[in-house]
């Protein structure tokens, strides 16, 4: 059951997609004013800043200092100077990065802002903000992009990651903006506003996830949220399990919290296509695998846990989500670790089992780790 609708799902999302597919970017070009928060990110900040000074949609780039204790103020002032007028670099002390980014759209002049970290890669020549405008001048308050993964100096993990991370991404949010009225989330690493809307509502800092929280309350007062998968921009991904860990944990636990300051939305359209299916299915999952497990292990041994754990179906499928993902990143690995990619799926049936139920019933959240950043290799 659960295979066949996943199928009937990529079907129904696939021809959408199709349908969507001759939609033009904006044409309005130098029109968006893109705003970063930046906390300790001198490995990477200035490719991430100059490919997005470089960017024709974009008119100024407000970076914020959150009172690093690094060398990224150092590298802010030194391409403010290099980019008179197009370069604001705003140093402030530590207040978390919803602080951050609303001490930097409170500079901004174009009607509307482009949000992204300051790890991530928003390639310069392509048309994807021009994408994400076409849907704010077509009547959206906010839209999102796609986050996939940064492969560039980057290690066995990602390449597992990536290999199943763009396809999904795309599949889940479409269609939970086709039936929740709303996708999931606009990702931190990509997401923009009317500019008017954001200082109306803005981000604030309750929670770890402050992009979750934001997109939620928008939905809950009526804002127009939209989903474009023709923008897709590469964060860095972990290089280890540990901080793998880490940021996954921070991200559940972020999502029960917000189920909790937002009990308002569970039952509602939204709440039942987009908020609660994310749980729901970890849930069912966690009990189907185990009396699977279990059954597998009673009648076969350790070879009936092998196929149990992987079956050959679910592997099948994860395979030729690799193939369209080694096509996107011209990254054939992602065909062979597109494999294992499934265990990510047990990944956050762990988190959710062992920090995931606490966060929903505490309502607290884990200290916010910080992942390893890395220097872009820029080609």
């Amino acid at each position: 059951m659960k295979t066949a609708f996943f199928m009937l799902m990529s079907t129904v999302i696939g021809c959408l997609l199709l349908m969507r597919w001759r939609k033009k970017p904006s044409a309005s070009l130098h029109s968006i004013d893109a705003v970063v928060a930046a906390y300790n990110e001198e490995p990477c900040l200035a490719e991430s800043l100059i490919n997005l000074l470089r960017n024709r949609y974009i008119q100024r780039v407000i970076c914020v200092d959150d009172g690093s204790t690094d060398g990224t103020g150092r590298v802010i002032d030194e391409l403010a100077r290099q980019y008179p007028g197009r370069l604001l670099a705003i140093h402030q002390q530590n207040t978390g990065k919803g602080g951050a980014l609303m001490n930097g759209i409170s500079h901004a002049t174009a009607a509307q802002v482009f949000l992204t970290d300051a790890d991530t890669f928003v390639d310069p020549d392509s048309d994807g903000l021009g994408y994400l405008l076409a849907e704010i001048e077509a009547g959206a308050d906010a839209v999102g992009g796609i986050p996939s993964s940064n492969l560039r100096n980057a290690g066995l993990l990602p390449h597992v990651r990536a290999s199943l991370k763009l396809p999904m991404i795309v599949l889940k949010r479409s269609f939970q903006q086709l039936l929740g009225g709303a996708p999931f989330i606009i990702s931190g690493a990509c997401g923009m506003f009317r500019t008017e809307v954001l200082r109306r509502v803005g981000f604030t800092d309750r929670t770890k996830v402050e992009d979750l929280d934001l997109s939620w309350t928008l939905v809950a007062q009526g804002y127009t949220v939209r989903q474009s998968n023709r923008c897709v921009v590469y964060p860095q991904e972990c290089n280890s399990i540990r901080e793998e860990w880490k940021r996954w944990r921070r991200w559940i636990v972020g999502y029960a919290v917000c189920m909790r300051l937002h009990q308002r939305l569970l039952f509602t359209r939204f709440g039942l296509f987009s908020i609660l299916p994310m749980m729901l299915v970890v849930l069912l999952g966690v009990v189907a695998m185990g009396l699977a497990w279990t059954g597998a292990l009673q009648a076969h041994g350790p070879i009936g846990l092998l196929l149990a754990l992987l079956p050959w179906l679910w592997v099948a499928i994860a395979m030729l989500f690799g193939v369209f993902s080694a096509i996107h990143h011209r990254a054939p690995l992602l065909v062979l670790t597109s494999v294992v990619a499934v265990l990510y799926v047990l990944l956050a049936y762990a988190i959710w089992m062992t920090h995931g139920v606490a966060g929903l019933i505490t309502g607290r959240e884990p200290v916010r780790d910080k992942p390893t950043r890395y220097a872009h290799v820029v080609e």
